[in-house]
């Protein structure tokens, strides 16, 4: 069988297991072939302080000028970090021609966490992702970054969260996942799911270890599209997605010295992650 292909288009930190540090062997794992286009060169995530970037807008649009003379096309394509407005433009170009029948569009729109914006974007940021996530099929904004494409204050309730799927689905989107939601108790956080049209959302509780690592979002849009690659419904891809965050984070609370460098992943994928998907 020809296994899937995906693009992914983010960021390319030099060191920690973030963004295509993670797609990559996420995706490989799982038996899907990756093309990456890096939209920003970092020297290490952004989590570390004084980190040295470059932006690689104008490399976008020669790679896919490149990419349309090889007739390339996708399965699937998989956005994250974007550094620049100019860069939701260039995707937006070429996107129509760089999908397959049927394709995945998974957005992941990386913007911020804890309540604001990253220190490295502005609202232009914002606004233009706004009109990527209007071109999309899935959505998996954190609970911080569906505010803020909502413009609303970082505070919810069961009723709101409802409010605010239904709001975002208005922007484009088919099917709308948020990670990092607070629960009622506040003890952990909750993933919902919510489907265009409809009444309710679906609730995921995350009981994971009380430590945060840079790039579990990434590793979690990472695992669910490939999950979804692979044949499973979403409610299979979501379920086994939070169970396998919740191995990744365990295994790598007592082996990870800095958090900054985000989940083990080495270890997290030793093994098969396809165990965590079953109909």
């Amino acid at each position: 069988m020809v296994p899937k292909r995906i693009l992914a288009i983010h960021d390319l930190s030099g060191f920690g297991h973030t963004s295509l540090l993670a797609v990559i062997p996420i995706m490989y794992r799982m038996g899907i072939e990756v093309a990456t286009m890096p939209t920003t060169l970092l020297s290490a995530n952004t989590d570390f302080p004084g980190y040295r970037r470059q932006d690689n807008t104008a490399m976008l649009k020669q790679v896919f000028e490149h990419w349309k003379e090889l007739e390339l096309r996708f399965d699937a394509v998989y956005t994250g970090f974007l550094g620049d407005p100019g860069q939701v433009e260039i995707i937006l170009e070429y996107l129509p021609e760089m999908l397959k029948p049927n394709a995945i569009v998974l957005v992941d729109p990386v913007l911020g966490d804890d309540g604001k914006l990253y220190s490295c974007f502005d609202d232009s940021v914002v606004h233009a992702m706004k009109n990527l996530v209007a071109c999309s099929d899935i959505i998996t904004p954190n609970f911080t970054e569906a505010a803020l494409l909502l413009g609303n204050q970082f505070n919810s309730s069961p009723e709101s969260l409802l409010a605010w799927c239904k709001d975002l689905s208005k922007l484009g989107p088919k099917q709308i996942i948020i990670t990092s939601a607070p629960c009622e108790s506040g003890d952990n956080s909750k993933l919902v799911h919510y489907s265009k049209g409809s009444a309710v959302v679906s609730e995921y509780e995350c009981n994971y270890v009380p430590v945060s690592y840079p790039g579990a979002g990434d590793c979690f849009a990472s695992i669910l599209l490939a999950a979804l690659l692979n044949g499973n419904s979403l409610a299979t891809a979501i379920k086994g997605s939070c169970e396998f965050i919740r191995h990744a984070f365990a295994i790598s609370l007592p082996i990870v010295e800095d958090r900054r460098t985000g989940i083990a992943l080495a270890a997290a994928l030793a093994k098969d992650p396809h165990s965590f998907f079953s109909e």
